[in-house]
């Protein structure tokens, strides 16, 4: 039985699939869905914050400001997201945002929520450049402790 449902959304052209096909099995089996965003950490590099030219306290108000930015893009991503799965008869939906590494994020989501599925889209790259740029699916398809659905 699937009671609970985590699927990750960007507004990609595959997350927006792996949205649709969430919410179609959410609607079926009468499951709360989870659309999580996660932001991306961008770290300064320890030897930029080094340089004694560089005032890091101006590294540190760009990171706040962008940080700010995207939490901003996560909400938008999460209310349409949110007015798709509704609209579309998803009944149990909440939003969440999440930050750091995605794959890990989404996995820590999914096991603290205690998710039955795990949805999400990719892109379709070859198999070399998948692995080669350390696919968010890949990695989730092979840590992910509930059912895996990849949606491409």
């Amino acid at each position: 039985m699937i009671d609970k449902i985590l699927v990750a959304s960007d507004a990609s052209a595959a997350s927006n699939r792996a949205l649709n096909m969430a919410v179609q099995f959410a609607i079926q089996n009468d499951a709360e869905l989870l659309i999580v965003n996660v932001i991306r950490d961008m770290q300064i590099p320890f030897e930029i914050k080094e340089i004694p030219e560089l005032e890091f306290n101006k590294f540190e108000a760009f990171n706040d400001a962008r940080e700010e930015v995207m939490r901003k893009i996560a909400e938008k991503i999460l209310r349409n997201a949110r007015e798709v799965a509704e609209k579309a008869g998803a009944k149990k939906v909440k939003t969440a945002i999440g930050t750091g590494d995605p794959a890990a994020a989404i996995l820590g989501f999914a096991k603290r929520r205690k998710a039955d599925m795990i949805v999400v889209g990719t892109r379709g790259l070859s198999k070399l450049k998948g692995t080669v740029l350390g696919s968010v699916s890949r990695k989730i398809a092979y840590n992910a402790e509930a059912s895996c659905l990849i949606v491409r």
